[in-house]
C-alpha cells in the first residue's frame, strides 16, 4: 500500500482536542501555503509512480490518502482522480467529524464516493454522537466497505469504542448481522480482558485477542476494523516509547523494511518516502528516495542505499535492548522501538 499525505491540517488539532495521535505531528512551523497538496504535486507524484515498478506495485494495492485531515483539501476531488489513474484502489481516510451534509468537507466525500472510492473513518467518541454517527448512516448509502480505526488509550476505552460499534450496526438491521459477529467476538474478549486484567501488558492482551480477525466479508457490504494503540507524541512529532494502553511495557514494532520486504511506503506532503506501519510519526530517518524530485533510476538507487542503513541501525537496536539501552536513538536514525 502507498500511503499519501494529501493534506497537513487537521480540524482536530486546530482545536487542540488530540495529544494522542497514531498519525502524524502538529502542524508546528509549517506554513498555511503548504498545508494542501496540490493537484500538481499529486500529478508528477502518479507519473512517477508509474515508473518505478516497487511503488506501481504497492499502489496496485491500494493507494490511501491521508494526512492531518485529507477531506480539509480543497483539491482532493481532483486529486483522488489523478491517483485513480494508476490504480483503481484509491480510498481516502476522514475523521468523519463535519458539522452538517451542507460542509464542503462532506461534499467532497460524497463525490469521491460516487466515483467509486472508499472511505474510511478513525472513530471518536467525543464526536460520534453528534457528527460522526449521522453521517456514518449516509456513508452506508454510498459505499459498500468499511475500514474503521479505533484508537484506544486503555482497555476500558476500547470497550466504550466497541460498544459504540455494536450499537450503531444493531440498528442497521440483518444486512449487517456479519459485522455484529464479529465486533461481539471483540467486546466479549475485552469485556473478559477487563474483568480479569485489566492492565495487562501488550503480550497478554495479544494473546486474549487470539486469532479474532479483522473483516466480516459478504457480498452486501465488507468490513474491517484496526485495533491501533494511541501513542503519546513529543515537541519534535515523535512517538513516545511507550504506549498508553500498555505503560509498562515497550512496544516494539517488526520491521518487514529492514527485511528487505516493504509493504507500506509512506509518501510525505513534500515526496520523502519512508516505509513506516505508522504512517509517518515514527520518525523514522532513512529516505528511499523524493517523488516529487528524484528521477526513477535515483528512487531505485536510495532504495538499495537506505535499506542498508535500517538493516544497520536496527541491528545496534537490537544490541541496545540487550544490554539495558533500549530507547536510545542510533546514529542511523532508526526509531529505537523498530526491531
Amino acid at each position: 500500500m502507498l500511503s499519501i499525505f494529501v493534506e497537513a491540517s487537521c480540524n482536530r488539532y486546530n482545536r487542540d482536542e488530540c495529544i494522542d495521535c497514531h498519525v502524524y505531528e502538529p502542524l508546528g512551523n509549517l506554513p498555511k501555503s503548504e498545508w494542501h497538496m496540490p493537484p500538481e504535486d499529486a500529478k508528477l507524484m502518479a507519473d512517477n509512480i508509474r515508473k518505478v515498478d516497487v511503488l506501481n506495485t504497492l499502489a496496485q494495492q491500494e493507494i490511501n490518502l491521508t494526512g492531518g485531515e485529507a477531506s480539509q483539501n480543497p483539491d482532493i476531488v481532483e486529486i483522488f482522480k489523478i491517483f485513480r489513474t494508476v490504480t483503481p484502489n484509491v480510498c481516502l481516510h476522514t475523521n468523519l467529524d463535519i458539522n452538517s451534509e451542507n460542509s464542503k468537507r462532506w461534499q467532497r466525500l460524497v463525490e469521491i464516493m460516487q466515483l467509486g472510492g472508499r472511505i474510511d473513518i478513525t472513530l471518536y467518541p467525543v464526536s460520534w454522537e453528534r457528527f460522526q454517527e449521522p453521517l456514518l448512516k449516509k456513508v452506508l448509502q454510498l459505499q459498500d466497505r468499511l475500514l474503521v480505526n479505533v484508537v484506544y488509550e486503555n482497555i476500558e476505552d476500547l470497550k466504550r469504542q466497541l460498544e459504540l460499534l455494536l450499537g450503531f450496526f444493531h440498528e442497521r438491521g440483518e444486512t449487517y448481522q456479519h459485522v455484529m459477529t464479529l465486533l461481539k467476538e471483540y467486546h466479549d474478549k475485552v469485556s473478559r480482558l477487563l474483568e480479569t486484567n485489566p492492565y495487562c501488558n501488550e503480550a497478554e492482551f495479544t494473546k486474549a485477542m487470539g486469532n479474532t480477525g479483522s473483516f466480516a466479508n459478504k457480498k452486501e457490504f465488507i468490513f474491517g476494523i484496526n485495533l491501533l494503540p494511541a501513542f503519546k507524541v513529543d515537541a519534535l512529532g515523535r512517538r513516545a516509547m511507550t504506549s498508553v494502553p500498555f505503560p509498562k511495557d515497550t512496544y516494539l514494532i517488526e520491521c518487514p523494511a529492514a527485511r528487505g520486504s516493504i509493504d507500506i511506503m509512506t509518501v510525505r506532503q513534500n515526496g520523502d518516502m519512508t516505509p513506516c506501519c505508522d504512517v509517518g510519526n515514527l520518525q523514522c530517518q532513512p529516505r528511499f528516495g523524493n517523488l516529487l524530485k528524484d528521477s526513477p533510476e535515483a528512487i531505485l538507487e536510495k532504495f538499495a542505499v537506505s535499506g542498508k542503513i535500517m538493516a544497520a541501525g536496527i541491528m545496534k537496536n537490537r544490541v541496545n535492548m540487550q544490554n539495558s539501552r533500549a530507547g536510545e536513538w542510533v546514529e542511523e536514525g532508526i526509531p529505537p522501538y523498530c526491531s
